[in-house]
């Protein structure tokens, strides 16, 4: 993953734990982890030149008065966080489905998945305005798919500090122009930090369904401050 500005984001890299997730959770300092072993690992370059391991769990089931009430808490975390409330903002998009989750020290990251094609303009409009007054400008500009749109919204102490819009490869163009309109606007830094990500993904890995271009992420933070990053994948 690349984001810019890259300052802010720093080299970030995420896998899956694969056949032996407790071993991985060890190796990266997550043995501890409240919810147990993440199916996925997130390392996160940080500015003084460490690295920070990130859990991602996987919503495996719902508990149905938990999500009528806009709990939704992951299945293997009740014993730990048995009554842990993400308080959901007013008017996100009907048909989302949650699918990941993520626990961050202070910090939990709710993941959805929007299950039906809608203009990516609706979708977008929906998921920013518990920020008033957000603008966020989207280059390539997505196209409905089927679960093809996808949002995040982080807490921190259970205020809500950030929401991310994701487009899948599936709802955007074929790589040359994603590549064109992603990097035509970025400081000089950010655009070799993409490009050098772009170039270093394609010449270890093979492209997963013909892209190289796993998502496109567009940020807002509380205060309005906009990033974005691209999410570049590899079959391994």
């Amino acid at each position: 993953m690349v984001g810019a500005p890259f300052l802010a984001y720093g080299p970030r890299l995420s896998l899956r734990a694969g056949q032996d997730p407790r071993a991985v959770a060890e190796a990266v300092g997550l043995a501890d982890h409240p919810w147990g072993p993440p199916p996925i690992v997130g390392l996160r370059g940080q500015a003084d030149g460490t690295v920070r391991a990130k859990g991602y769990h996987m919503l495996t089931r719902l508990d149905a008065n938990e999500r009528a009430r806009g709990r939704f808490v992951p299945e293997d975390a009740r014993v730990a966080l048995p009554r842990r409330a993400l308080p959901l903002p007013d008017g996100l998009p009907a048909g989302l489905e949650p699918w990941m989750v993520s626990l961050d020290g202070p910090r939990v990251e709710l993941y959805q998945f929007l299950r039906s094609a809608a203009p990516w303009r609706e979708f977008a409009s929906c998921c920013t305005r518990c920020f008033p007054g957000v603008s966020l400008s989207f280059s390539p500009y997505p196209r409905p798919v089927e679960q093809g749109f996808c949002l995040s919204l982080r807490w921190e102490h259970e205020e809500l500090m950030t929401v991310t819009l994701y487009a899948d490869q599936r709802a955007l163009p074929d790589d040359d122009v994603v590549r064109d309109a992603w990097s035509h606007d970025l400081e000089p830094g950010d655009r070799i930090a993409y490009e050098t990500a772009l170039a270093g993904v394609r010449s270890f890995g093979a492209r997963r369904f013909k892209a190289w271009h796993e998502l496109l992420a567009w940020t807002v933070e509380r205060d309005g401050t906009p990033h974005r990053a691209a999410s570049l994948r590899i079959q391994g």
